[in-house]
C-alpha cells in the first residue's frame, strides 16, 4: 500500500545510515526534499544522495523555519495537501529528515496531516547526541542519574532547575543562546564536563572538550552540548 515514510538520515555521516533506511530510500517513488528556506538546500539529501536511485523523484519544498507557528504550519498543510492525492494515486512518498524523524522534525508535523487520509510509516535515524556520544567516547549518563533533552530557545530559565538537581544534559540548539548555557554551565563547575559539537559528522565538523576553548564564530545551527556531571 502507497504511503508517507518518514525516514530518519541520521546526523551527518552517510556511513550511519540504517541498513532500513537504505533499503526505504531504493523502494520509495518520490522523495521530499524538506529546505529550511525558499530554495535552499536540503540538508538531509546531502548525506543521503548516495543511496537514492536516479528513477526516484524528487520535489523540493520549502518548511519555514520560524517561530510563528501560524505560519509554519499553513505551510505545512499545503504541503500535505499536494502529496495526499499523490499517496492515494499509489505513490509511495519518502521525506528524509536529519537525525531521527521524531525528534525536533518538521516531519511530525507533516506526519499529523497526512495520516487523516493515508498511511504514515517512520523509520528512526541516529540522533545526533548518540553519535556525539559514542564518537568522542562520551558517557551520556549512568546509573540513576536522568538525562534530559533540553531545546536552548527559550530564557533557559528552565535550566537551573536542571543543573540543581544534577542531571544528565543533552542541549540542543544552542547557537543562539550559546554564552548564557556557556555561563550557568562554568558556574555550576561544568566548563569540562562537556563535550561540545557543531556540524558533528559533516566536513566542516568542530568539537569541544572544555567551554573555555569554544570560539563561538565555529559554531552553527546544527551545535550540540553534552554535559554529564559525574564526567
Amino acid at each position: 500500500m502507497a504511503k508517507l515514510i518518514g525516514i530518519g538520515v541520521g546526523p551527518g555521516d552517510p556511513e550511519l545510515l540504517t541498513l532500513k533506511a537504505i533499503k526505504a530510500l531504493k523502494e520509495i517513488d518520490i522523495l521530499l526534499l524538506p529546505t529550511g528556506r525558499a530554495g535552499g538546500e536540503s540538508e538531509a539529501y546531502g548525506i543521503a544522495c548516495n543511496y537514492i536511485p536516479e528513477q526516484v523523484t524528487q520535489i523540493k519544498r520549502h518548511f519555514p523555519m520560524t517561530s510563528n507557528t501560524v505560519e509554519m504550519l499553513g505551510a505545512i498543510q499545503e504541503i500535505a495537501a499536494e502529496i495526499i492525492p499523490m499517496i492515494q494515486a499509489g505513490k509511495t512518498i519518502g521525506f528524509i529528515t536529519l537525525g531521527d524523524p521524531m525528534l525536533y522534525s518538521t516531519y511530525g508535523y507533516l506526519k499529523k496531516f497526512v495520516e487523516l487520509e493515508c498511511e504514515v510509516a517512520t523509520i528512526p535515524g541516529i540522533m545526533s547526541f548518540g553519535a556525539i556520544a559514542s564518537g568522542t567516547n562520551h558517557i551520556l549518563c549512568e546509573g540513576d542519574t536522568p538525562l534530559v533533552v533540553y531545546p536552548c530557545t527559550d530564557d533557559l530559565s528552565r535550566l537551573d532547575a536542571l543543573l540543581a538537581i544534577g542531571s544528565a544534559l543533552v542541549l540542543m540548539k544552542v547557537f543562539r543562546q550559546f554564552e548564557g548555557v556557556k555561563a550557568k554551565l562554568i558556574a555550576n563547575g561544568l566548563a569540562d564536563s562537556c563535550v561540545i559539537a557543531s556540524n558533528y559528522g559533516k566536513p566542516n565538523e568542530v568539537l569541544y572538550r572544555s567551554l573555555e576553548d569554544v570560539n563561538p564564530e565555529n559554531l552553527s545551527y546544527f551545535t550540540t552540548i553534552l554535559v554529564n556531571p559525574k564526567a
